[in-house]
């Protein structure tokens, strides 16, 4: 089998570029615009790799850079590998523009371009060209012709009437039985579709096209649905996937701006959620600003245990568990890290990988319960360096996969943090954090992360994590009381510790354990004593809090000092 050379590209590159079917002059837009059609469908929603290739291939060429393409800029610049790739022995980026050229001709044979010329990578090039839909793809678009059936006699006996009868008899009875089924088969095992309604607001104001940009960009980096904003025109075409749930948009403007949204669950039709925000006013339009006054709406629907989320859940994450409703356990998992749910959440997802091993956040998923495994203290010690090369392996995975997934990153910052690798942990905690600034339990794990490596942006993180949390237990304020316990920040110490309250459910260990060694930080003894009582009752932790400190994946250092607060107090 014969494989196309960096060398014969870069050839074909500097050959002289054929004419083009249309003029150069407005290309560029066309381009553009038929490409927001593109990343709004269905299948490139699912497939953000391609979604990122294919835009920087489009703003490269639009910029006039197409025929300068090279597989180095394409894999670093548009496929986000790292500086030292090598395009001589990786042929990763032609095998990824390659299944680029596939979605667009699937994306092609089923929905029409937006003004008759499609987006095209020729063969050998990495530029993209716009030419017009072949006759016959143009006719597979539209409505079927009937087809034409050879008449014939009729030929049902009186014994084929009867059965018939009978058939329809017992379907009748069976229909009154049984409870008629709404959703697909496969519901539960893919994301539903979140469709942004209120595009009047985008051709509103300079305001609008500002509030509109940040909710798109924001709700769209969540793995918890796809987001579908339709156009003018009808994208949604017969393959799309029908929304579950719509989120309506009305903007009032002037002197103090204000933002309606509503969270509706289609079919039927419920209303989940309102929210009320008031926008910045002024002259001057800050997108920050703006991106500050919605970030925490778009945590309330899009985090990992967030509306949506919860909704689902509660409708699909059964014994059954697949897939996308594997995910959503293995999230609730990761909120509550309750022993009771551990076991369902780790076969759901061997039966989910064993069905798609190509799922990146299902990968990171597994990483994660492995690294749990490890730092159990029910674990044999002797297993636990395998059971870190297995967390490193399947680590390794969901990143090749898709190295712009944030959970994949937050897999290994924190596979890099039980390595003693800080460097790496960082740069992995930050890319998360980068890729998902809206999900409060990511950021609180980057954060943890970079407080084990003594990274100062580490309270940046956290406190952002508190601020996008809407939890009445105030859970993230922990992080911040271990980070006062990092640097002997006193001040900081009172301010989380008046915040805190024990968790519902999970994770009561950590919390006692943690605000034991706070209060006799503080000297706040009697305080400290009671907390300590509480830990007794639970008992684990109390044999060896160093080790357990350790296990939750705190520094040693850390752990150090929580542990010499504690021996101040004389509690252990």
């Amino acid at each position: 089998m014969a494989v196309t050379s960096e060398v014969a590209i870069d050839r074909a590159e500097a050959e002289p570029t054929p004419p083009r079917t249309h003029a150069d002059a407005g290309d560029a837009e066309l381009m553009r615009e038929e490409l927001q059609s593109l990343i709004a469908s269905p299948d490139f929603a699912r497939a953000p790799i391609m979604k990122r290739l294919l835009s920087f291939l489009v703003s490269e060429t639009a910029a006039g850079r197409g025929d300068q393409l090279k597989a180095y800029s394409v894999a670093v610049d548009g496929l986000g590998r790292a500086a030292d790739y090598d395009a001589r022995a990786d042929s990763y980026p032609r095998v990824q523009v390659g299944r680029l050229r596939r979605m667009l001709d699937s994306y092609y044979g089923a929905t029409a371009p937006t003004r008759g010329l499609r987006l095209a990578i020729p063969s050998g090039r990495y530029r993209v060209v716009l030419q017009p839909l072949p006759v016959e793809a143009e006719t597979s678009t539209g409505a079927p012709a009937p087809a034409i059936l050879p008449e014939r006699p009729l030929m049902f006996g009186w014994r084929v009437v009867a059965i018939l009868l009978l058939v329809l008899l017992g379907a009748a009875t069976m229909l009154r039985i049984l409870p008629m089924r709404t959703a697909a088969a496969n519901v539960g095992r893919e994301p539903p579709v979140l469709e942004l309604a209120g595009t009047e607001m985008a051709n509103s104001s300079e305001l609008g096209n500002v509030v509109r940009a940040t909710l798109l960009n924001g709700l769209a980096r969540s793995g918890m649905y796809d987001v579908r904003a339709p156009s003018r025109r009808e994208a949604s075409g017969p393959q799309a996937a029908p929304a579950r749930y719509r989120l309506s948009t009305d903007l009032i403007e002037g002197d103090s701006p204000r933002l309606f949204l509503r969270l509706w669950h289609i079919f039927p039709d419920r209303l989940i959620w309102s929210g009320d925000i008031s926008l910045p006013a002024g002259m001057r339009l800050d997108a920050d600003m703006i991106d500050h006054a919605l970030a925490p709406a778009i945590a309330t629907i899009g985090r990992a245990n967030g509306l949506i989320a919860a909704h689902e859940l509660q409708e699909n994450a059964g014994l059954e568990a697949l897939g996308y409703s594997c995910l959503l356990l293995y999230h609730r998992y990761h909120k509550e890290r309750t022993d009771l749910e551990l076991q369902h959440v780790r076969a759901c997802v061997d039966r989910s990988l064993k069905l798609d091993a190509n799922d990146a956040e299902l990968q990171a998923a597994a990483t994660q319960l492995a690294i749990d495994t490890v730092t159990s203290s029910s674990t044999d010690p002797r297993e636990r360096p395998a059971l870190l090369l297995t967390a490193r392996r399947h680590a390794q995975i969901s990143a090749s996969i898709d190295p712009l997934n944030a959970w994949s990153n937050i897999a290994r910052a924190r596979v890099a943090v039980l390595s003693k690798a800080c460097p790496a942990a960082v740069g992995f905690a930050l890319r998360a954090s980068e890729l998902q600034p809206y999900d409060p339990s990511l950021l609180a794990d980057a954060g943890v992360y970079l407080l084990d490596c003594g990274d100062a942006r580490a309270e940046g993180l956290i406190r952002r994590a508190i601020a996008l949390d809407d939890n009445p237990d105030g859970r993230f304020y922990a992080l911040l009381l271990l980070l006062a316990i990092a640097r002997d920040d006193r001040p900081l110490a009172l301010e989380a510790l008046a915040q805190m309250s024990p968790p519902v459910l999970g994770r009561h260990g950590r919390f006692f354990l943690i605000s034991a060694a706070g209060y006799a930080m503080v000297g706040d003894m009697a305080r400290a004593r009671a907390a300590w009582s509480h830990l007794r009752a639970i008992d684990a932790p109390v044999q060896d809090p160093q080790a357990f400190l350790e296990r939750l994946g705190f520094s040693e250092e850390l752990g150090a000092k929580a542990i010499g607060h504690l021996r101040r107090a004389r509690l252990i």
